[in-house]
């Protein structure tokens, strides 16, 4: 009888199933996933404006250079090959020795159970791991040449152990990184990254908008753009007192992918910019101009490695002396007159607060100048991400920087210093009471150069 009632489940799920799946063979198949042109910058030049033949010839070529949301990638310069830079390989290739063990060791945690098969000479009872299709081919292709027989031998070691090597130095493709973020990140930063998602509206701050290839949080001076460890540590991290999270439920290959993916956005979104605002009709769209903006694009995200911002030596006891010093440069209109916008109190209402040109940041979006007090401070309150704070200001808004700003202090004029900018931190931290080791972000509080081990070289 359980025999009989199984087999009549199963027709019956058979021939409920059978008119869907006819059905399905008329709907059309899903377009092609394609990058959307920038429209609010397109309304600032009425000629590309107003030529939907022109509109098409940039998008084609930004395909050419970017690719498209379904396969995405970078067009590899020939004279980058000379230089051994791929693009494409970015966050890979900077990682140091360090964040590669990392990153196998944080594999090693996800991909347990294929590995204990493989170890355990179960090869086909490998689960599926989610956001990792490319892995999976990857392994499908090994299992393949898996050698028949006893002998091993597989490369310079055996077949067993490039198996459990694949799974332990994944690292995703920007295909798949890409299909990550459009289930990940898309809600909130929509598909180009212009931070018009379908959930942005009900979001504040609003998400970024990655296309003009400004970013407030970095450790870099300069408004340089950032170092795929700054935006690695975002992720990590995410936005103390807004809507961005921690994404560190994912492996730490994943959140590099995802980098590495953002990276592509904001890069394809400032050459784009830069093509639109210097349209000409009677130039028209071609390669030549195509090329030169993108390899403007990229000398600037290749050259923000040589603009962080390090303090060279121990960060200095925070004192009585040096609090009350910091406090009359914050006061001093004459000083860092920090005043103007954080008030005296540092409750963020300075006289500035009403100035039109402080009320909105470089995307357009209202701004405040922060109150102090509460202590929320959305990249970190260590010593030293306020330190950077100060020193460079935060790009994209009216926070100015301050390192070397001429001040006038007991009658003479001079330039602000690296120890002004530490009095200036410790007055600031003392606005809130919260104790000088507290960590909002992560990090220690003195790897200032090294950065948890996700600087600089190859591994």
């Amino acid at each position: 009888m359980k025999a009989k009632s199984r087999n009549t489940k199963i027709a019956v799920l058979a021939l409920a199933a059978t008119p869907l799946v006819f059905a399905c063979r008329f709907e059309p198949e899903t377009p092609e996933l394609r990058y959307s042109l920038n429209e609010k910058v397109m309304e600032e030049n009425e000629y590309l404006l107003e030529d939907a033949t022109a509109q098409e010839h940039l998008r084609g070529g930004l395909e050419f250079v970017f690719g498209t949301p379904s396969y995405p990638g970078f067009l590899v310069l020939p004279e980058w090959v000379d230089d051994e830079f791929d693009p494409n390989r970015w966050g890979y290739d900077s990682m140091s020795d360090e964040a590669f063990d990392a990153l196998k060791a944080s594999n090693r945690k996800a991909y347990r159970q294929q590995i204990a098969a493989i170890e355990a000479g179960d090869f086909h009872g490998l689960d599926r791991p989610r956001y990792a299709d490319d892995l999976w081919r990857e392994w499908q292709s090994l299992l393949d040449a898996m050698p028949e027989g006893p002998d091993d031998e597989f490369g310079e070691g055996t077949w067993r152990e490039e198996a459990v090597y694949l799974w332990e130095a994944y690292y995703p493709t920007l295909q798949t990184s890409a299909s990550m973020y459009r289930v990940q990140c898309y809600h909130c930063h929509g598909s180009e990254g212009g931070g018009n998602g379908s959930t942005s509206a009900f979001l504040n701050p609003p998400p970024r908008d990655y296309r003009p290839g400004k970013f407030k949080f970095t450790g870099l001076n300069n408004k340089a753009r950032p170092r795929h460890r700054d935006l690695l540590r975002i992720l990590e991290e995410g936005i103390y007192t807004t809507a961005m999270p921690s994404f560190r439920r994912f492996t730490d290959a994943q959140l590099h992918g995802l980098a590495d993916y953002v990276t592509l956005l904001a890069v394809r979104g400032e050459t784009e910019i830069l093509m639109i605002t210097d349209y000409d009709p009677d130039e028209g769209i071609h390669f030549d101009n195509l090329k030169e903006n993108y390899e403007l694009v990229m000398d600037r995200w290749r050259e923000a490695g040589d603009e962080l911002i390090v303090y060279d030596g121990e960060v200095p006891d925070s004192t009585a002396e040096r609090i009350a010093h910091g406090k009359a440069l914050f006061l001093s209109e004459t000083g860092a007159n920090c005043v103007k916008c954080h008030g005296p109190e540092g409750r963020g209402d300075g006289p500035s607060v009403s100035d039109p040109e402080n009320s909105v940041d470089d995307w357009g979006n209202p701004i405040a100048p922060r109150d102090l007090t509460r202590g929320v401070f959305r990249f970190g309150r260590r010593p030293i991400d306020l330190y950077r704070r100060i020193y460079a200001g935060i790009n994209g808004t009216p926070m100015p920087a301050h390192y070397d700003m001429q001040i006038t202090e007991d009658g003479e004029q001079r330039a602000l210093g690296e120890e002004d900018i530490w009095d200036l931190v410790f007055f600031v931290r003392s606005l809130s009471d919260m104790p000088m080791h507290t960590v909002v972000m992560g990090e220690s509080a003195g790897e200032h150069e090294a950065e948890a081990g996700h600087g600089e070289g190859g591994h």
